[in-house]
Parts: C-alpha cells; sequence; structure tokens
C-alpha cells in the first residue's frame, strides 16, 4: 500500500491535533486555561449583575483599589499609591481552610469617559505559596478581574471573573461576589442613586483537578 504525500501530511495533522495541549503556567499574562503548580487545582469563576444605576456611580464605589468596604473587607496595609498599578493591600480572609492575611496586588486600573471602568488584581506572588493550617494543601494564587460597562443611563453592567490555584476549594469566590455586588446595589439604593433595573447576581463557576 502507498502513501502519497497528501495522506501523509493529512496523517501527520491528525496526530499533532491528538497530541495533548501544552498549558501555560497559571501567571499574570498566562491567560485561561492555564496550568496550576502540582498538588493544586485550576479554577474559574465569573458572576455577573445590572445594576440600575449610573455607571459613573457604581465605578466611583467599586473601583477604589485601597477602599473595599463594598466587598466586606477592611485592609490592614498598603504599599504604593492608591490606585496605581504595582500598589499592595493586605487583607484578612475567612476560608473553609481557616482565617488568612492575603496580600493582593494591583496589576490594571483604567476608568472610561462614560464610567465605565476596569480593575486587575493578583495575589502577591512573593508571599506564595500560602500553606494551610492544616498541612494539608496552599493557596498558590489568584487572578481577579473587575469589570464594570455602562448599557443605559441607569443600567450598568458588572461582571468579576476569577481564575485561581488552590488545594481543594477554599475560598467560594462565587458566593462572595454574588454578596459584594447585592452591598453596591444596596449601598447605592440608600443613596438614591438606582434609578433602573437591577437584577440578582449570577455565577457560573468550575473546578478542575490535575490541569
Amino acid at each position: 500500500m502507498k502513501f502519497s504525500s497528501t495522506s501523509f501530511t493529512f496523517f501527520l495533522t491528525l496526530v499533532a491535533a491528538a497530541a495533548p495541549v501544552s498549558l501555560p503556567a497559571c501567571s499574570t499574562g498566562s491567560g485561561t486555561p492555564c496550568k496550576c503548580p502540582a498538588g493544586s487545582e485550576y479554577g474559574e469563576s465569573v458572576t455577573f449583575t445590572v445594576i440600575g444605576a449610573a455607571a459613573k456611580d457604581v465605578t466611583a464605589l467599586t473601583s477604589d483599589f485601597f477602599e473595599t468596604a463594598w466587598l466586606g473587607l477592611v485592609p490592614y496595609a498598603f504599599t504604593g499609591l492608591d490606585n496605581k498599578p504595582g500598589s499592595t493591600r493586605s487583607s484578612t480572609l475567612q476560608t473553609t481552610e481557616g482565617t488568612y492575611n492575603i496580600t493582593e496586588k494591583l496589576t490594571k486600573r483604567n476608568i472610561y469617559p462614560d464610567g465605565s471602568s476596569i480593575q486587575r488584581f493578583e495575589q502577591l506572588k512573593s508571599t506564595l505559596p500560602v500553606e494551610y493550617y492544616s498541612k494539608k494543601g496552599s493557596f498558590q494564587g489568584y487572578w481577579i478581574t473587575y469589570q464594570t460597562e455602562m448599557v443605559f443611563q441607569y443600567e450598568t453592567a458588572v461582571v468579576s471573573s476569577v481564575y485561581s490555584c488552590a488545594t481543594g476549594h477554599p475560598l467560594d469566590f462565587g458566593a462572595f461576589m454574588r454578596s459584594a455586588w447585592g452591598n453596591v446595589t444596596s449601598v447605592l439604593s440608600n443613596q438614591g442613586k438606582v434609578q433602573g433595573k437591577s437584577i440578582q447576581p449570577q455565577t457560573i463557576q468550575l473546578w478542575t483537578a490535575g490541569q
């Protein structure tokens, strides 16, 4: 049986397509999906909603890196200038593995003329891994993006997305962010700034072992 050059090329294409894809190590610029360190699992979580207020008002409440009361957190230490990429904040987080001091670094922050915004931050690389008190795993990093986008005068779409590496699922990012975006709606409503339609926050979340 003879193989033509065309058939051989087609065969090589099939082999290449069947070969496992090598994922980049999870990092600031890795994109997703990515490969977590050994002993940790890759996770993705996105929470989205619409808040019935002007984008400039939603952004004013949520875009200050050092002011995080809307998240239910009060940072206890800072480095750098507020809202400047490279600055850090340290907060105490409750997890299923106990209470930990976590330091986060701001990597991007933009506010646009229509009031829309984007903010990106991550667990500070130099503090990783954070070992669990149980000695049965660790936090290996997370990378978070908050976005607000003007849809109409009094409707703002908001999205919080995170990819992460950890042993098990010590942080329920979905539950945390649903509570946070609910806080934003409540605060703005109390200030008389909710004049449009809001919806309840929704989450899509997955975890992949051995990614």
